[in-house]
């Protein structure tokens, strides 16, 4: 079972992948590298998700009254990292 995210507006949407239909989707590392590069100066429009600052309930997501972008992040040897900014 794989679990895949998609952000939709202020929520996610989760997804069950069976193990079986996995390989289809599968990215090269050149093909991630291209969707997601490396970037030194991130704006409000290069994330994947947001977390406002303040939102009620739920754990603290920033002390700094700023909200959070997140974005993936991937060279072209098939590492990948999840990259977070003030936005």
């Amino acid at each position: 079972m794989a679990i895949v995210s998609k952000p939709d507006g202020q929520n996610v949407t989760l997804y069950d992948i069976p193990e079986d239909q996995l390989e289809q989707y599968k990215l090269s590392p050149e093909k991630a590298a291209e969707m997601f590069p490396k970037k030194d100066d991130r704006t409000r429009d290069d994330a994947t998700a947001v977390a406002k600052a303040g939102s009620a309930g739920g754990d603290v997501q920033a002390y700094s009254n700023q909200d959070i972008c997140y974005a993936w992040e991937c060279d072209g040897y098939g590492n990948c990292v999840y990259v977070w900014w003030y936005c």
